[in-house]
């Protein structure tokens, strides 16, 4: 006996419906996006005092429904050979848009 043969078929298109929904939604929030990532290096550049001697770069989400975000990293290790760091900040960029949505620094 095949459940799905059984369903109604209002039950039928309800399920093709969901599945048509779900496929575009994150079809939507996972594709490309329009700020590639050199484009947001520059970007972020733009928001620091500082020549970093390492640069970090990672696509992600956030929030609800999911934006995609830039969150790009530029430091400058500790002189006394630690594990910190002399100069640290993060700068989150719309991926989309290239707007800068944060940015934080530890000194």
């Amino acid at each position: 006996m095949n459940p799905i043969r059984n369903s109604s078929t209002a039950a039928k298109m309800f399920i093709v419906l969901a599945v048509i929904i779900t496929t575009g939604y994150f079809g939507g929030c996972l594709g490309k996006t329009t700020v590639e990532r050199d484009e947001a290096i520059r970007i972020a550049r733009q928001q620091i005092d500082f020549v970093p001697e390492k640069t970090n770069a990672e696509l992600g989400r956030q929030g609800f429904p999911p934006t995609a975000v830039w969150g790009i990293t530029f430091w400058i290790e500790a002189k006394d050979g630690g594990d910190g760091f002399e100069r640290r900040t993060a700068v989150e960029v719309h991926a989309e848009t290239g707007e800068v949505l944060d940015k934080h620094s530890d000194p």
